[in-house]
């Protein structure tokens, strides 16, 4: 049965894909000029500041327990700061639409740890078989990495640093639904707040920030990675899934690598190849076929 859905899902779940798949793009284009560490305390800043302009908006209290802040800082850094650093060093070294197709397996990565977390999560059949198609779209970008990387074994230390960030991604989900009970939002602004303040000090002693010539391109990207798809998108996300349901939000997940890709080769005029379009199928078809029980079992 056809979900009644209105268009307003469809152009939310639209936005949120264009602007995380956009994101790549920036990343990319920024990469030689601001270092990983800068990039991440920078737009990790902005976003928290944008959730704590949004809360005050809202007349609402900004986080104070204890308890929140212990278990935000931890997540954080496993789920944000690290993986946003390991990100922006590895698109020194890949596409930008590579970097997005990697992203792509965290509802994979999730899928395999909650079997072993939740215990209302258990893999099927469908489950494993998912996750085979999803390791050979893997499978296929480490070897295309390998056959005419440019950067010798960098651009394969690159995937591998992209495959570390979708597990902290992934691994960041599994704690936050264990054992964070209060409002998302307010999770967000402790994840973001705690990594900027663990970041930042490495970023001055290792990359002096105050000292980097930021043209218009790399202040406007800034901008643009800390208000949109770290502060904004964030909020949007935890709103829209309240509204539509977590399923029918996760289905970005196959949108980011197609807008990924296409804005590389629109933008940077990275190369479209068939390695490329055969990964997405692979990794989308591994996500589709994991979370078809899941499906069946919404029709009413």
């Amino acid at each position: 049965m056809t979900e009644n859905r209105p268009i307003s899902h469809y152009l939310l779940l639209l936005v949120l894909a264009g602007v995380w798949g956009c994101s790549f793009l920036f990343l990319k284009i920024i990469a030689p000029t601001v270092p990983p560490f800068t990039i991440a305390a920078i737009r990790i800043t902005i976003g928290a500041i944008v959730i704590a302009l949004y809360v005050l908006y809202k007349r609402e209290k900004l986080p104070t327990h204890k308890s929140i802040w212990l278990k935000g800082s931890v997540i954080g850094l496993i789920g944000t700061g690290t993986p946003f650093v390991l990100i922006s060093w590895a698109m020194l070294y890949i596409n930008s639409g590579t970097g997005a197709i990697c992203m792509s397996v965290i509802p994979l990565m999730v899928f395999v740890m909650a079997h072993f977390v939740h215990h209302d999560e258990k893999m099927s059949w469908y489950g494993l078989i998912g996750i085979l198609f999803g390791i050979s779209g893997v499978v296929v970008l480490f070897y295309d990495s390998i056959s005419i990387s440019d950067e010798g074994n960098m651009g394969t230390y690159a995937l591998i640093a992209m495959m570390a960030a979708s597990f902290g991604y992934a691994f960041a989900n599994i704690l936050i639904k264990r054992f964070v009970k209060t409002d998302p939002i307010n999770t967000s602004f402790v994840m973001l707040t705690t990594s900027a303040i663990a970041i930042w000090p490495v970023a001055f002693m290792t990359e002096q920030p105050l000292s980097i010539e930021y043209g218009t391109t790399e202040i406007l990207s800034l901008v643009y990675l800390g208000v949109l798809p770290t502060g904004i998108a964030t909020m949007v996300l935890v709103i829209f899934t309240r509204i539509a349901g977590s399923t029918f939000v996760s289905y970005n997940t196959y949108l980011i690598p197609i807008v990924g890709v296409i804005v590389g080769y629109i933008f940077l005029d990275e190369a479209l190849k068939q390695t490329t379009i055969l990964s997405i199928i692979f990794i989308a078809l591994g996500i589709f076929i994991s979370q078809r029980p899941r499906l069946k079992s919404r029709k009413p």
